[in-house]
């Protein structure tokens, strides 16, 4: 039996989840229409949430190819569809958030053939899809309604195929003839993300070609609800009026050929009325009654992504995150995750980079000013300017309130001229803001102490998403632990891990250093340093003439970290503490520290000598050495630690944080109780 190929086209962009659930709808239905042999080309369009590695391990069949995220869906299906094998028979076009049904391919080339029996046109096939929620059709074929050229009514499903003239290219199949006769997407649609399927309708219909809206329905696709973005009232107006031409708008050039084509004698009307409407709309945004939070990140590492999505959980108030990319080497790596939570993406400004890469103006400090939030969360960040600004707009107009969190080491010892002058700006700030959100109770007493009453103290921890990392833990197959030895090259016996970035504040060289000492001493252990940052090429140098010691490239994954640490007798860091306590802590994995040295972050309260750790009254490589060959050879006190980093982490978790963000903010704006 001679098999007609169909050439699937998929565009995509940080939609990794449902790009991969589109994948699989549309394999069932390969498999149950077994006289097509169906090829799928995925163009993904600079997605930054892992995708393309993700569709490539899941469906190694799939073609890739890729884009620079400047394409939008209009110009990422024109290249899929260049990219389509020359011998193909149809050409399917594909939404990555449709989820199609079974029998969809079968029905579409069935309501083909059928037609081109009885009729002898050439057409192009429309699949409906429909909404999850009420059944209702979501996209699909459309016919013009009243005088308006460009304004259709989408059509309802039926048990007959329905011609009609305005298409969506959600489920679109397009047979060889067609394709070749109307050649693909107009180039001039390349980074808009639509207009483009209708354009390639009606072009069809100009030429003969008839649209037919396929009997029934091909699969469900539900409609964003988001807002237009120059209707969006957390954008900034400029942001609101550039995008009325934006891709999601109505581009110029775009727009222009669009509106001339297809508008009749009175397209320039057609093509002005709704810039026009645009530009008012921008004006005047949707007025919301919800309250909204700002959250002015600065970067969001990994780590913060199980925090976004509690956060996204409240309704009242409404949080939203602006974020923006880090420094390499000098500060957290941002997630290349789609946030999942509302965000928006703008540009921080460092001081120069012998500052240690910290913020002269985050990104959301100039939204923050715009007066459309009704309270904004900042760090407690004296270099940054944009804290200072957002503080003093509270004092002079009492809006935005403010929230602060962190530290608060508002004692820390120290004579220093720099530090002093550093502690009492901290202060000042705290007493500023409306709550404060201090990341442990030794950072509520400071708060305390300097006077912020006790109802404008909600206490949050810093933490990983616990819960993400137990799971990840569970699911690790048997044989994880001789995989990740094979990986990273190290010998059977006891493996110490760091895992964080390297700068010299971490003092990894003094456990560099510690491992020699074991190594005179006959101690059979390794240390695997995970992590990147400017300390790198001075530790490598240092590890060179041990055996002993090994490098591995930063890893955010949860289930490599889990690997990681499932391997690891213990976690050493030797300077300042960090978030690794908590990582090490959800993972049920003991910590080798010192008290001494670096200030250390203020997870560092989260460690009990004896108990989840081992430390060390200095940073000494004697001593750190002393403490890994005790865990090496006692096995009762490495069960014990572990069992005590176990429940550690049992009191951590970002459940408890989101609540103390969510009472905050709603005691900030002045709600009464605490849930959202």
């Amino acid at each position: 039996m001679i098999r007609r190929r169909v050439s699937t086209v998929i565009a995509c962009h940080n939609r990794r989840d449902l790009t991969l659930r589109c994948l699989e709808s549309l394999e069932v239905a390969a498999r149950q229409a077994p006289g097509l042999a169906v090829e799928t080309i995925l163009v993904d369009d600079g997605s930054t949430d892992g995708t393309a590695a993700a569709v490539a391990e899941r469906f190694p069949a799939v073609r890739i190819v890729t884009a620079d995220g400047s394409l939008w869906w209009a110009g990422a299906m024109a290249l899929g569809l260049r990219a389509c094998s020359p011998e193909f028979d149809f050409q399917l076009w594909l939404n990555d958030d449709v989820v199609l049904r079974p029998d969809a391919l079968a029905r579409l080339v069935e309501t083909h053939d059928r037609r081109v029996r009885e009729h002898g046109r050439p057409l192009i096939v429309v699949g409906s899809v429909l909404s999850t929620e009420d059944g209702s059709v979501t996209f699909g074929g459309g016919r013009r309604n009243g005088v308006h050229p460009l304004r259709s009514v989408r059509l309802p499903v039926d048990d007959l195929p329905q011609d009609c003239e305005l298409v969506n290219g959600n489920v679109l199949l397009v047979p060889r003839e067609a394709a070749l006769r109307l050649g693909g997407i107009d180039p001039v649609f390349a980074g808009v993300q639509s207009m483009a399927d209708t354009d390639y309708g009606l072009r069809a219909l100009a030429l003969g070609i008839d649209p037919v809206v396929a009997p029934g329905w091909s699969g469900h696709c539900d409609r964003d609800t988001r807002p237009p973005p120059w209707r969006d009232a957390d954008l900034s107006l400029l942001a609101r009026l550039r995008a009325v031409t934006g891709p999601r708008g109505r581009p110029w050039r775009a727009w222009f050929v669009f509106a001339r084509r297809h508008g009749g004698p009175l397209w320039p009307v057609w093509w002005a009325a709704p810039l026009v409407k645009g530009v008012v709309a921008a004006l005047v945004p949707d007025s919301r009654t919800d309250r909204r939070v700002l959250l002015v990140e600065g970067v969001v590492p990994d780590y913060r992504l199980g925090l976004m999505r509690e956060l996204a959980k409240s309704t009242d108030p409404r949080f939203v995150v602006y974020h923006g990319d880090g420094q390499a080497g000098l500060t957290a790596a941002g997630s290349a995750a789609a946030l999942p939570i509302a965000s928006h993406r703008g540009r921080n400004i460092f001081w120069p980079r012998f500052c240690g890469g910290r913020f002269a103006w985050a990104a959301g400090s100039t939204a923050a000013l715009g007066g459309r939030f009704d309270a904004v969360c900042v760090g407690l960040h004296t270099h940054d300017l944009g804290v200072w600004a957002i503080c003093l707009a509270r004092r002079l107009t009492g809006r935005p309130k403010v929230m602060i969190s962190g530290h608060f080491a508002l004692s820390e010892p120290g004579s220093c001229l720099l530090g002093m002058v550093r502690r009492r700006l901290r202060g000042f700030l705290a007493r500023c803001a409306d709550a404060v959100l201090p990341y442990t109770e030794e950072g509520a007493r400071e708060c305390q102490t300097a006077g912020i009453p006790a109802t404008r103290i909600f206490t949050c921890v810093n933490s990983v998403d616990v819960e993400q990392a137990r799971a990840a833990l569970a699911a690790l197959p048997a044989t994880v632990v001789d995989a990740v030895r094979r990986r990273h090259g190290l010998p059977d016996g006891p493996v110490f891990l760091f895992v964080g970035r390297l700068y010299p504040a971490k003092r990894v060289d003094a456990a560099i250093a510690a491992m020699s000492v074991l190594a005179d001493r006959g101690v059979g252990a390794s240390l695997l340093v995970i992590g990147s940052g400017v300390d790198e090429g001075r530790l490598r140098t240092l590890a060179a003439e041990l055996g002993t010691v090994r490098f591995g490239s930063a890893e955010f994954d949860p289930e490599a970290l889990a690997a990681l640490f499932n391997l690891a007798t213990a976690v050493v860091v030797p300077g300042s503490v960090g978030l690794v306590a908590a990582h090490a802590a959800a993972h049920g994995v003991p910590l080798i520290a010192c008290r001494a040295g670096t200030p250390h972050g203020p997870e560092f309260a989260y460690l009990d000598d004896g108990e989840n750790c081992l430390l060390t009254d200095a940073v000494d490589s004697v001593a750190i050495a002393a403490a890994m060959e005790r865990l090496a050879k006692d096995p009762d006190l490495l069960s014990r630690l572990r069992r005590g980093a176990w429940r550690t982490g049992d009191r951590l978790g970002v459940g408890r944080a989101a609540d103390a963000y969510v009472t905050a903010a709603r005691h900030a704006i002045g709600l009464a109780g605490t849930a959202s």
